[in-house]
This record gives structure tokens, C-alpha cells and sequence, in this order.
């Protein structure tokens, strides 16, 4: 073989090399991927929940019941409706009064209590409990990764107060993405670039580890997405926490 012809087949085998090291790398690496974009997915859902949950909680406190619709939930919650207990200092108060332990200044009637309504979103972010602006609020319904496609689904229902259903009822709420609106980039085949497709030939492809990862929540009777409250019973928690 002549030296040009050498250098030739060294190059090509050198490439096919690096080629198959990079394909070895991708297959390898792509499973590791799926479950940890499984839970970045996850965690960016959860923080948004966390944010609708807290408004609810908000809405409830403000008007007794839950809001089943995301839009009037904001709209609400900027009305000047939620009457809390706001201490004052009386007129005849010392300017010391505040140096005193407050209960003593409470005894004395140095400091009242009076009822007041406020703005809920305010109270909110007075209390600490929201850092969100009303922008950003806006974006909240939003399911991530989903470029403002899809939209967190909102409910608000009541159940019985008791087993045997005597008595009042209590409200709830549940907000929730459904594991197939999260992942449906991973169902859509024309997004996917040739390399994609070819390592999935090796991996199985998105698609397929979606159904599995489905069957996987549902043998072991979870909901199949991210959520937090139950609309069938008076509970909060998420199932991401």
C-alpha cells in the first residue's frame, strides 16, 4: 500500500473511532438523561405548584373557598377582601409603649386590635410568602418545558366534612400537569435530528420510556404527572414533596 493510501486509512479509521466512541458515549449516557430531565422536569413543576397552592391557600382565607380557575384566582386576589386583626397604638398610649413587652401594652390597653381588609397578593408578600411580581405571576399557570403551550390544570370542589357525610363540607383544590403534557416533546418524532433517532435504535426511543415510565407510576397506584391538592379530599400536600 502506498504511503498516501496509509495516511488515507488511518484517518478513516481514526474517525470511525471517534465516531463509535461518541455513539458509545451517547447510548450510554442518554437512559442517565431521561431520569434526570425526569427530575428537573419535576422540580420546575413543583416550585409553579407551590405557587398556585400558596395563592389558593390565599383565596380561601380571603373568600372561604378555593378557585377553581387560574385567571379569576389573580383577579380576586388583587381585591381588597381578606379581613385580618391588625395591632394599633392606642391614642393615649406612651410613645414608650413599644419598648414593653407586648402583652403587658396589650393589658393596659396601650395596644388594640383592630379588623381591617387588605389586598391578599400584598398580605402575601408582607408575610413573605410571595417574591413573585404580577408578571411573573402571569407565567405561573404555565407548565415548563412546554414553550406556554400547556397550561397547569386548575380545579376547586368541596367534599364532606365527615366519612358519613353528615354535617357541612369542606373545600378543595387540586392543580396538576399530566406526565404526557410534560413530555409531549418526547411523543413528537419530527422534532427529533437523525443522530437522535439513531441512538435510539440503541436506547429505545423517548416515546418508549415514556409508556414505561407511565406503567412504572401506575403499578405502584401514583398519579401519572405532578400535583398538589386532591379535590376528593380536603389535603394540600404535592406529590413531588
Amino acid at each position: 500500500m502506498s504511503k498516501t493510501g496509509s495516511i488515507i486509512l488511518k484517518s478513516v479509521l481514526g474517525l470511525l473511532i471517534v465516531f463509535l466512541a461518541v455513539m458509545i458515549f451517547l447510548c450510554v449516557n442518554r437512559p442517565q438523561q431521561r431520569e434526570t430531565e425526569y427530575f428537573t422536569r419535576r422540580d420546575a413543576c413543583g416550585e409553579r405548584l407551590k405557587v398556585i397552592r400558596t395563592l389558593e391557600e390565599a383565596h380561601k382565607a380571603a373568600y372561604g373557598t378555593y378557585c377553581g380557575d387560574f385567571d379569576t384566582l389573580i383577579y380576586n386576589l388583587q381585591q381588597e377582601k381578606q379581613r385580618v386583626m391588625k395591632k394599633e397604638k392606642a391614642e393615649n398610649a406612651p410613645d414608650s409603649v413599644y419598648d414593653m413587652p407586648e402583652f403587658e401594652a396589650i393589658r393596659k390597653g396601650w395596644i388594640v386590635q383592630k379588623e381591617v381588609y387588605v389586598v391578599p397578593l400584598e398580605k402575601l408578600r408582607e408575610d413573605g410568602k410571595l417574591t413573585l411580581t404580577d408578571e411573573q405571576l402571569a407565567d405561573v399557570i404555565y407548565v415548563p418545558y412546554t414553550h406556554k403551550q400547556t397550561k397547569f390544570t386548575v380545579k376547586a370542589d368541596s367534599v364532606a366534612a365527615s366519612l358519613s357525610g353528615a354535617g357541612g363540607k369542606l373545600p378543595t383544590f387540586e392543580a396538576y400537569v399530566t406526565l404526557d403534557d410534560l413530555f409531549a416533546d418526547y411523543n413528537n418524532a419530527d422534532s427529533k435530528g437523525g443522530l437522535h433517532k439513531f441512538v435510539e435504535i440503541f436506547t429505545g426511543s423517548d416515546a418508549q420510556w415514556l409508556i414505561n415510565k407511565k406503567a412504572e407510576l401506575k403499578d405502584m397506584n401514583r398519579f401519572l404527572g405532578w400535583k398538589v391538592g386532591d379535590i376528593t379530599a380536603p389535603v394540600t400536600e404535592g406529590n413531588f414533596e
